[in-house]
């Protein structure tokens, strides 16, 4: 019952972070007044593909749990980090709580979410590439592309760097530190047990993380829908390439910012910013970024709740164990 109750304060709090961030979500109500929500309901479906895509990325780097359990975890994972992105790490630490309820050490939990995340920055990184390409070809005078260029100019030495310290022995280090400060209250995990050694592993088998990338990849690709049908919605249609290439500048722009919870504020500028270029009123530049923002809360509410459906269910089952096991 505590263990219920407590699970339920956690949802309360990210609620209640996304009410203290909702200026972030802006006048979606005013979106949804042309769209309806019938229209975000067909938005939140065209963006269960990139979540489903996203799950059979992360469950590549594993061969014990059926892949569409991650998919679940994915969609969860982002309707925790859209909700209480005011809160640091908030969406890599609920997925590595569900990798924990799906059997997994809170080692290996934490080095497959880490690579996971990862193996996404590289994929967009590749997937604005994609898009860097497309503006030289459609629009080759627009002053965004340099821009788009110099955000992916900053991310590659930052991926370097990350991709380098998981590597290096500085994790190592990390996850010993609270041992050598705390040595009576803190056992230091084995080196071949513990979260840099699990990464190490990750990393070692070079095709299974490549094909992580290649399916993140393809649900960079396939969230392009989403922006595809906002824009249908909204009376303006585009073509797939000028949306693709829409899609992967306003991602790069994010990522370079990445430190703003929810890129609150980034999303609408890009959106208005990248919009222009395209011709796209100012009004309807933003209406699609608003639509996205009430897609967040539709979907992101009811993954709070399966989460604590998973979170109780597990604990069920594990009663019985542990009741034998005294």
């Amino acid at each position: 019952m505590k263990a219920n109750l407590a699970r339920l304060g956690v949802i309360v709090l990210i609620v209640t972070a996304a009410w203290y961030m909702r200026d972030g979500f802006g006048d979606v109500g005013g979106a949804l007044d042309t769209a309806g929500w019938s229209g975000v309901a067909l938005m939140a479906l065209t963006h269960a593909l990139p979540v489903a895509l996203c799950g059979v990325s992360w469950g590549l780097l594993q061969d014990d749990i059926p892949t569409w359990k991650f998919s679940v975890a994915r969609w969860i994972k982002d309707g925790v980090g859209e909700l209480a992105g005011i809160l640091p790490l908030s969406a890599e630490m609920a997925a590595i709580r569900l990798m924990t309820r799906y059997g997994f050490r809170v080692a290996e939990s934490t080095a497959i979410v880490m690579v996971d995340v990862t193996a996404e920055a590289i994929a967009q990184f590749f997937f604005s590439i994609l898009g860097v390409a497309l503006w030289l070809h459609l629009y080759p005078e627009a002053e965004v592309t340099r821009w788009a260029l110099i955000a992916l100019g900053i991310s590659v030495p930052g991926l370097a760097i990350f991709v380098a310290l998981q590597r290096s022995v500085v994790m190592r280090f990390l996850e010993t530190l609270p041992a050598k400060i705390m040595p009576h209250a803190w056992d230091a995990p084995d080196a071949d047990s513990g979260v840099h050694a699990a990464v190490l592993t990750l990393y070692s088998d070079h095709r299974r993380f490549a094909r992580s990338v290649f399916w993140h990849i393809l649900a960079w690709a396939a969230g392009a829908i989403e922006a595809w049908v906002a824009l249908w919605l909204l009376g303006y249609p585009m073509g797939l390439a000028e949306v693709l290439a829409l899609e992967s500048i306003i991602y790069a722009i994010r990522s370079v910012a990445f430190v703003v919870p929810g890129a609150i504020g980034l999303q609408e500028g890009g959106y208005m910013l990248v919009g222009a270029v395209l011709g796209l009123p100012t009004e309807i530049a933003l209406a699609v970024s608003l639509l996205k923002r009430g897609r967040e809360l539709l979907m992101g509410l009811p993954a709070l709740f399966v989460w604590h459906y998973i979170e109780h269910s597990t604990a069920k089952q594990k009663a019985p164990a542990e009741k034998t096991g005294a």
